[in-house]
């Protein structure tokens, strides 16, 4: 197995190493890999769709067919011919991998060249354990989900390749070799081991590596020396404790070529290990109930009599292993044959003490297996037999009624444990609960903790309005909360779901701020300021009262001082409470106004669009038309657009200099402009006045632009924009080889400065016009100042008049 991960890692880094795969995205790099597991031994060719392709990748089906896909056939790395149907729709992707292709041709000793049929069914499976989106054929086995495909979304095919990668790198006891060398400084080993894994940066192998810990695909042991760190991929681990347990279980060959255990079983199922039958079957004694085993004399089951001692047995063979003349009732068919004495079965308990205090487990019968953190070679089912003959206690008589019991006794058929499982926290919830993850197992009912997670999410979703949709963000205030509020308490919880309930979840909130709780701000997770300003509020309120009190009460002792000193406290607290009730009056008669401003602003507003409305039309006098009707708004509109048809048309062909030649000009065009647009309306027959100004504006529009393009090309063909082309295009081919390329870059150049010269001369143009029409308007000559003030010429400005005035002055004042 060694030799074959090695190969699978070598050919899966001989496609990722691949120089037509330098700078591509993680995507392509993901997909090459896949491609390379998926590919047959015979061809280079993977027919799949962008459905599968999107399962594996973690991303959407049209981010995989428009997005990943053309970055593939871009990057060089494989081909891609989609298979179309009748209808031009593609139901399927035919890709070829180029290296693989190219190394069997080389027929050298490439990685990829050396993998046969059984190396790439190996790929193929390993991959679908760890990224497989999982399917469930029609009339086929159910192909599982693997581990990490719960990863999706954005960054999704950078972690599922990281995580391929380490499980291919791992050791059989799920460790990852960690990278040599020195480290970056800010940055640990297992960071460092990522990021060359990648091929990327240490920081984005530092933030792969923290959504990997997250999603729980590896485990990081760091221990307190620096550089020391150590990286584990629990799959791996698990996957080779299972491959041990299933080759160190025994099997003895029979004459049939059938297991020892599975004659004997099939044989005589009675004959077997009391304490072993207590652990072969437990799915039989589930009973009626949310994981409750309420046990009574029906419920033995009567077809294991031999588990018992076989006292209530009458069938009884001889054995020739046992004594001939022992005249009992315990003969060999209703009792285990000999085999190892050993202690009771030890079972794995998740609220035993090893999953508190770690203890190694609890060998109470009728609990479940060891922790997970227990030796695995304890759980191996050749040292986990039981003595056959042995008996607790005295057996019922018979006819009596069996005694109840919380423990299972030695030779008993059932297990007798209260609880069948342990209640475990959900997935999603691990570190919102983490804080109270070992009281999660506490619950007992299964539908108690289902409902008791519903009620975590739902205050998930509230705090993520607070911190955004963040990945764990919610769930780690969640977690602070809780282990906040388990420090502050300083007794044990003897009830999860009430505490939960009335004391864990809910927001405290410590002042007016919806985002204080418990004095900590929720988005940021420091101090609420607010809680500091009241804090402080208080501490003043109590440093001033003392003062004052000392000194009005300088030869009080200690006890007739701490008397005063709460009274004035009290009264101060009074005042300002009182104080404080009158402001939020205050504050809510000042709203109170507010709001009937705001609503009498409405209500005026609203009667003046009233009123407005009801205006009649300013040209055609129609009745509440909002002072302009639908049709003469158009008529206004088609107007403004036929006069700048009339100027572009004058401006060309008039000489601005002879006023009464633009106006003849002017009104010749306006009245040619207006036949032209009515006559072609007139034509199409339409009754409605709306429907015939609404044309009338669309072909006044037209016109206008194509006046406005006529203008241009006569002016584009005009002098100065021939010489500012030719200037421009010499400019251009200055100091340059007069190529081909060259010499279509300038006449580009030419064309643009052709158009802008053509621009400028139009607006130029219809500059002068303007003017030259304003010239022509007679205006008023204003009246000069002479005029304006006779009175006041005829007036002498002499000395005296002056003193005379400022005497007059003076004497007002």
């Amino acid at each position: 197995m060694p030799g074959l991960r090695s190969a699978l890692l070598s050919a899966a880094r001989t496609v990722l190493d691949d120089p037509r795969l330098d700078g591509a995205c993680d995507s392509v790099r993901l997909t090459s890999v896949l491609l390379l597991a998926k590919a047959p031994v015979a061809s280079s060719h993977v027919i799949t769709m962008s459905r599968d392709l999107a399962g594996w990748l973690g991303y959407g089906v049209s981010h995989v067919a428009h997005t990943v896909v053309p970055r593939v056939r871009a990057s060089g790395i494989a081909t891609c011919v989609p298979a179309r149907d009748a209808a031009g729709w593609t139901h399927a992707l035919d890709f070829e991998l180029l290296p693989l292709k190219e190394a069997r041709a080389g027929q050298g000793f490439n990685p990829l060249s050396l993998l046969n049929k059984r190396d790439l069914a190996t790929f193929l499976r390993f991959c679908e354990a760890v990224l497989c989106p999982g399917w469930t054929p029609r009339d086929k086995p159910a192909t599982p989900a693997g581990f990490f495909a719960r990863r999706r979304g954005w960054g999704s095919a950078t972690d599922r390749l990281a995580m391929l990668l380490l499980a291919l790198n791992a050791r059989p006891d799920g460790r990852v070799p960690m990278a040599p060398g020195r480290l970056p400084k800010g940055f640990n080993r297992s960071e460092v081991t990522v990021a060359r894994l990648l091929g990327c940066s240490v920081e984005v192998g530092s933030a792969v590596l923290k959504r990997l810990l997250v999603l729980d695909g590896v485990a990081w042991d760091r221990p307190e020396r620096y550089g020391q760190d150590r990286l584990l991929v629990p799959a791996i681990q698990a996957a080779y404790r299972r491959s041990r347990a299933a080759s160190t279980a025994p099997a003895e060959p029979t004459v049939e070529g059938v297991s020892a255990s599975a004659s004997a079983e099939e044989a005589a199922p009675e004959a077997s290990c009391a304490g072993c039958a207590a652990h072969e079957k437990p799915d039989d004694l589930l009973l009626e109930g949310d994981g409750w085993a309420q046990l009574c004399f029906e419920d033995v089951p009567v077809e294991a009599a031999g588990s018992a001692c076989g006292d209530q047995n009458t069938e009884s063979e001889a054995s020739s292993q046992v004594d001939q003349g022992f005249d009992g009732t315990s003969g060999g068919a209703v009792c285990a044959d000999p085999h190892a004495a050993h202690p009771p079965v030890v079972t794995l308990s998740p609220s035993s003490a090893g999953a508190l205090d770690c203890f190694s487990g609890s060998a109470v019968l009728g609990e479940d297996r060891l922790p997970e953190r227990a030796g695995a070679d304890e759980d191996l089912q050749e040292t986990t037999g039981i003595l056959a003959g042995a008996a607790g206690g005295a057996s019922p008589l018979r006819g009596e009624q069996q005694s109840a019991s919380t423990g299972s006794g030695w030779g008993s058929p059932v297990r007798t444990g209260d609880f069948v499982g342990a209640v475990g926290v959900p997935e999603d919830l691990k570190v919102a609960l983490a804080p109270v993850a070992w009281l999660w197992a506490g619950l007992g009912r299964a539908s108690t903790g289902a409902w008791l997670a519903k009620t975590v999410r739902r205050e998930l979703v509230g705090l993520r309005r607070f911190v955004g949709d963040g990945e764990g963000v919610a769930e780690r205030r969640l977690a602070e909360r809780l282990k906040r509020r388990l420090d502050r308490q300083r007794t044990p919880v003897q009830d999860l779901a009430a505490w939960l309930i009335r004391r864990g979840l809910p927001q405290n909130n410590g002042c007016w701020s919806n985002l204080c709780d418990d004095g900590i701000r929720i988005d940021s997770g420091g101090t609420c300021p607010s809680c500091d300003c009241l804090i402080g509020d208080r501490r003043g309120l109590r440093q001033i009262v003392a003062t004052e009190v000392a000194a009005q009460h300088p030869h009080a002792t200690g006890g007739e001082w701490r008397g005063v000193y709460e009274e004035a406290l009290r009264a101060r607290f009074d005042y300002q409470s009182a104080m404080d009730a009158v402001r939020r009056e205050r504050a809510a008669e000042r709203q109170v106004a507010f709001y009937a401003a705001v609503e009498e602003q409405k209500a005026q507003l609203a009667e003046d669009k009233v009123r407005r409305a009801a205006r009649p039309c300013e040209d055609c006098g129609r009745a509440e038309a909002a002072g302009l009707c639908p049709v003469c708004s158009l008529r206004r509109s088609t107007k403004a657009l036929v006069d700048q048809a009339v100027d572009i048309a004058v401006a060309l062909r008039a000489d601005v200099d002879d006023p009464q030649a633009v106006a003849g000009l002017t009104a010749q065009v306006g009245k040619d402009t207006w036949a032209f647009i009515r006559g072609a309306v007139a034509s199409d027959g339409t009754d409605d006045p709306v429907c015939r100004a609404f044309a009338e504006k669309d072909l006044a529009q037209k016109v206008l632009e194509q006046r406005r393009q006529r203008a241009l090309v006569r002016l584009r063909e005009s002098g100065p924009a021939e010489m500012e082309a030719a200037h421009v295009r010499r400019m251009t081919l200055h100091g340059m080889f007069p190529t081909e390329k060259n010499r279509k870059r300038a006449d580009k150049a030419a064309a643009t400065a052709r158009e802008r010269v053509a621009q400028d001369l139009l607006r130029e143009f219809l500059g002068d016009l303007a003017r030259a029409r304003a010239a022509a308007v007679s205006r008023e000559r204003p009246p000069a100042w002479s005029e304006r003030c006779s009175d006041l010429a005829v007036r002498p400005l002499d000395e005296d008049t002056v003193a005379v005035a400022v005497g007059a002055g003076t004497g007002s004042v």
